[in-house]
């Protein structure tokens, strides 16, 4: 498995080379995400990485997020199918 920072496309990279700026090279993380109780928190919860591993890790939460909020909604509309059944 190669690194995140590996994967960089060339135009990136080139860009990071030619007009380095702020959030090219490394990026704050919350280690306890956002989504799950880490946004206010202290230094603790926070660490940096390298933007590609960075970009890697919030895609990554996103998708998990969003499993959450498709199973929070599946339980919170599902039906209780014991009200189809014919009682005698």
């Amino acid at each position: 498995v190669s690194h995140p920072c590996h994967v960089l496309c060339v135009l990136q990279l080139n860009e990071m080379i030619r007009s380095p700026a702020e959030g090219h090279f490394w990026q704050v993380d919350h280690i306890q995400p956002v989504y799950s109780g880490g946004g206010q928190c202290s230094l603790e919860n926070l660490q940096t990485l390298c933007t590609a591993c960075h970009r890697e890790r919030t895609a990554k939460q996103a998708k998990e997020r969003s499993q959450l909020k498709r199973r929070s909604l599946a339980t919170k509309y599902a039906c209780d199918i014991t009200k189809f059944l014919v009682k005698k």
